[in-house]
Formats: structure tokens, C-alpha cells, sequence
């Protein structure tokens, strides 16, 4: 459980005019919109209000076997800060903060929940603002001092104008989800929120270079080096899908590309791995804490794990290079050369099991 209390005010009182659908309720992988929305902040033991209005029946009938708070606004019609007003009003006096999220907004992930959070924690009396790429998104976490503010704002602007009547208050917090930005006002929209969630769990270009320049502060070289280890793995899995192998692209291109986040520290796969995780991206995680060392070439290993390892063997700095010439390092030990060798032949395994499955040397697929 959290340290402390938290509360989402969920928004799905809206006519949903522009969608022509009703948003609350349309599909969202195996449930709806809202469900999906719900599951989020449950996952991490945020109460639940969701704020219903235009069709409430029908949001209540749909969503009833939810453990959540359904709060109706009769003045939905006036505009979202009446709900945002009755959202709040239902409030227990010991939540420490609250959420505010529009059901139109349904990818944000529960990690970006957390670290928002973790956050407020150390700063309960702020306004916590998640920043993708240096904008601001949803949702915000209000302390609940503000209640009386908001509830008894009358200049105009909604709920902005109140946050930004106390911008003091203000901390920006940088996360790894572009979701935080993506609303779904038209049918458009809303597709393109059906392609983002069908790979969710694996991070967007500009997702991973937030978490390689912002989150992880990688440096230039490093991430150079990132790009073209991504490149080599992105080859060589393209050629094992061609010889009728089922290799995750997507998959090997991002960890590819964040495999060394965690570079300079102790155990920096594992390190990584587990930043990764954090971050709400497992699949990811999971590669990247095993690309450094296949013990024994580890079989058991799916294909996308083995791809970026090998291509990191095979890039040095930005240059492609031989194993051999990868683990040639003669002014060790005799201690550090038999570590050393050992390594070597576990790359070699890994290698030459993909190319008997691609039927070709990896060095000539990077090359083309």
C-alpha cells in the first residue's frame, strides 16, 4: 500500500460530441475505456471516484463489479470543472492527494502513477505535473489543501486558471510515457489509441530517448553507440524473420537502443533491467538485464535476448568489429584472459547458432 493516501478523480461526464461515439464506454483491448482507466490506478492502490454525468446509467451498469466511487454531476453540461468540483466534494479528509485524469486519456501507465507518487512523497504540499519531452501532461497530482481553492473558484478558466493561480507550487516530474499527452477526442484519435495500446509494454522511439537523455542522463558517446548496436540487432533480427523465424522487431530494437542505460554502474545489465521495469517496460527489461553475459549461452533465452547480445559484441564504440577483435584485451591478467575467454566462446556459441538459422555470417547481414 501507499505511504500515504491517494484519490483519482476520473472525468467521464462528457457528450463525447466530437467522437460520435460515447468514449467512457468504447473498447479498449478486452474492456472499456473507463475500465482500462480504473485498472490503472487500482493496480497501484489509488481509490477510485469516477465522476459520471451524460448517460450515467449506463456508465454505472457497465462498470459495477469495479470496487470504485461513482459520483453524478447533474451539471455536466456546463463544462468539465463541474465535475472536477463534484469529484472532489466526495473526497475523504485523509487523502494526502488526488488525481485528476479526463477518460479520455486512457493510456497512462500505472509506472508513471508510481513515480509521480514517489514524488509527492517528498513533496506533499506540491502540485506534481508528469513532463514528457518538456511538456506537461495528465494527470496532475493535487494536494488536497487546494480542495477549498478549487471548489470555491469563480474567475473563470477552470481548473488551469486554479493551478496556475498557485504555480509556487508547481514540480515538474520528467517520465518515460508519451500516453500522458495522447487524448482521444475523434474516431481518428481514438484509433491511433488502439495501435499505441497493442504495443504498450514496449517503448516508443521518443519514450526511449527520454529515458536514455532525461531519466538515465546517458551520455552522447554512449548513445551513439546505443544506436548502432540497434542498428546490427535490428538487421539481424529482419534476417531471422525472413528465414521463418518469429523475432519480435519492435522488441529488439528498443532494448537494443537502451541497452547500456545504467552503464558505469556495478552490474550494469541487471541495473539496467531493473530501471526498465520500474519504468513500467518488463519485456525490455528483461533483455537488457541479461545482454552483457549468456552464462553457458543460456538456450533457454528467447531469440530477442540472444540478437542484442550478440549485436553489442559486435559493435565497439560505432564500429563493427570481429569477436575476436571484441575480446582481444592482451595486457590483463592471466586471471582477467581466462574470464575473458570464457566470454568469447559463449559469443562464438550465440553466433554461430544465428547464422545456421539465417544461413549466413551476421557480420555481412549488419554490413548490408
Amino acid at each position: 500500500m501507499n505511504q500515504r493516501h491517494y484519490a483519482a478523480v476520473i472525468l467521464a461526464g462528457g457528450l463525447s460530441s466530437r467522437m460520435q461515439q460515447f468514449k467512457p464506454l468504447l473498447p479498449l483491448g478486452r474492456a472499456t475505456v473507463t475500465d482500462h482507466v480504473i485498472d490503472t490506478f487500482l493496480s497501484v492502490n489509488v481509490e477510485v471516484l469516477l465522476v459520471a454525468g451524460y448517460r450515467h446509467g449506463d456508465i454505472e451498469d457497465a462498470i459495477k463489479k469495479q470496487p470504485v466511487n461513482i459520483v453524478y454531476n447533474p451539471d455536466y453540461e456546463q463544462g468539465m470543472f463541474t465535475s472536477i468540483q463534484a469529484g472532489i466534494r466526495q473526497l475523504q479528509p485523509d487523502y494526502q492527494s488526488f488525481f485528476i485524469l479526463p477518460v479520455d486519456i486512457p493510456l497512462v501507465r500505472a509506472a508513471t502513477l508510481s513515480r509521480l507518487m514517489a514524488a509527492a512523497e517528498q513533496n506533499p504540499q506540491r502540485i506534481i505535473y508528469p513532463v514528457f519531452r518538456g511538456q506537461r501532461g495528465h494527470p496532475p497530482l493535487i494536494p488536497s489543501g487546494l480542495v477549498p481553492a478549487i471548489l470555491g473558484w469563480g474567475k473563470g478558466g477552470g481548473l488551469k486558471a486554479v493551478l496556475e493561480s498557485e504555480k509556487k507550487l508547481a514540480l515538474e516530474v520528467a517520465v518515460a510515457d508519451g500516453n500522458i499527452l495522447l487524448d482521444m477526442d475523434t474516431p481518428e484519435e481514438y484509433q491511433a489509441i488502439l495501435e499505441r495500446f497493442r504495443r504498450d509494454d514496449i517503448p516508443t522511439d521518443e519514450e526511449c530517448n527520454e529515458i536514455l537523455k532525461t531519466i538515465c542522463h546517458v551520455t552522447p558517446d554512449r548513445i551513439r553507440h546505443d544506436y548502432k548496436v540497434a542498428e546490427a540487432a535490428f538487421s539481424i533480427a529482419g534476417a531471422l524473420n525472413i528465414a521463418g523465424k518469429k523475432v519480435d522487431i519492435e522488441l529488439v530494437r528498443a532494448a537494443a537502443i537502451l541497452h547500456d542505460i545504467a552503464k558505469g554502474q556495478p552490474k550494469h545489465d541487471i541495473a539496467g533491467g531493473e530501471i526498465l521495469r520500474w519504468l513500467g517496460f518488463e519485456k525490455v527489461g528483461d533483455i537488457v538485464a541479461v545482454h552483457s553475459d549468456l552464462a553457458g549461452g543460456d538456450t533457454g533465452l528467447p531469440l530477442e535476448s540472444k540478437v542484442v547480445y550478440i549485436a553489442d559484441k559486435l559493435i565497439a564504440g560505432e564500429k563493427l568489429v570481429s569477436l575476436e577483435e571484441r575480446y582481444h584485451h592482451p595486457d590483463f591478467s592471466p586471471e582477467i584472459q581466462a574470464l575473458i575467454a570464457g566470454r568469447l566462446e559463449v559469443a562464438q556459441l550465440v553466433k554461430k547458432e544465428l547464422e545456421n538459422l539465417i544461413g549466413g555470417s551476421l557480420e555481412s547481414v549488419i554490413a548490408r
